[in-house]
């Protein structure tokens, strides 16, 4: 694969762009933020100069608030930033690259999402509402191209920054977000029908 990536820091994005780099695989590596259209732009952009997009990964999150909050104290700013970050960044990725995906013999889409998207859990109501719209999204999107496959995937519980910051006193062990990988990569090898899928079930069910 070759890789066109963003990500809001630009040290981390460097980090994973030479990690991958010494593989042979080229990589543009773009900062930015998704809510950009000028910045979706650029991404797509790059990615067609790579040779076009196969794989789109929306995998762009905001909470809402850090900590997360009770829907009583959660303010309408951050629902707002959680909504254009999660979702309406995400149809707007899919627009711009919407006629290279068709343009792939395997154009794929797939939308990180969470487990909260499903249930009601305290305090993770805006994250999980904006998932959930973002699920119904792809769900659509799904039956809209159906000579695309697109995908809704839970990656489950995870260690990861975006989950201390959600619950900075929650100490217990997670996995680490490499466990998941194989279930990201046998959705690549089988390419199951669109729909939602659980990462750690694909792992586990992994042959």
């Amino acid at each position: 694969w070759d890789l066109a990536l963003d990500a809001r820091g630009a040290e981390a994005l460097s980090d994973a762009a030479e990690a991958v780099s010494v593989h042979g695989t080229r990589v543009a590596a773009l900062p930015g933020d998704v809510t950009d259209a000028a910045h979706r732009a650029a991404l797509v952009s790059a990615a067609w100069r790579l040779g076009g997009v196969d794989l789109l990964v929306h995998n762009a999150s905001a909470l809402g608030a850090e900590p997360l909050v009770r829907l009583e104290e959660l303010s309408l700013e951050g629902l707002r930033r959680a909504l254009e970050v999660n979702l309406v960044a995400g149809l707007g990725l899919v627009q711009e690259a919407l006629p290279l995906l068709r343009a792939s013999r395997a154009g794929t889409v797939i939308a990180v999402s969470s487990d909260a998207a499903a249930e009601a859990y305290e305090t993770w109501g805006g994250y999980g509402a904006s998932k959930a719209a973002l699920e119904h999204l792809m769900a659509v999107l799904a039956v809209e191209e159906p000579g695309l496959r697109v995908w809704a995937v839970d990656p489950g519980d995870m260690a990861t920054d975006l989950y201390t910051a959600a619950v900075p006193d929650d100490h217990g062990p997670r996995p680490e977000p490499a466990t998941v990988v194989p279930g990201f990569l046998r959705l690549l090898d089988e390419r199951p029908a669109s729909g939602r899928y659980g990462a750690p079930a694909l792992v586990d069910g992994a042959r």
